[in-house]
């Protein structure tokens, strides 16, 4: 995947309110998966310790894409987590949907997963 390419297409899908299928190799399934997200934030992130995608303390500070997964995890540890973070490295593909959602219904008090503000 062209990283510069796949980072236009995101930030542009976060500001057109648009839903994307991710394509990404999932590092606990050791497998390649399909996801149907809202794309809410891209950067550098530090210190993220939660859910089975986030980072490690080894990868602390890496270039990550930040989804809400429509679907959320599994039965399991982390079971309706809706949060999907994901280095750069790990996602294969992402497709622009004609599908458009409300950031509003997908956190709470309009803030997104990494703490920013959609207002």
């Amino acid at each position: 995947m062209n990283t510069k390419t796949a980072k236009k297409e995101f930030v542009d899908a976060i500001r057109e309110k648009k839903r994307v299928k991710v394509i990404f190799y999932s590092q606990e399934q050791k497998r390649f998966l399909v996801k149907v997200c809202a794309p809410i934030d891209y950067g550098m992130s530090a210190g993220l310790d939660e859910g089975s995608n986030a980072a490690s303390a080894t990868e602390s500070g890496a270039e990550r894409l930040h989804f809400w997964d429509f679907e959320g995890q599994p039965e399991g540890q982390h079971a309706g987590e809706h949060k999907l973070s994901l280095r750069a490295d790990q996602v294969r593909g992402i497709n622009v949907l004609d599908e458009f959602f409300d950031p509003s219904e997908l956190v709470a008090d309009g803030q997104s997963s990494t703490g920013r503000s959609y207002s």
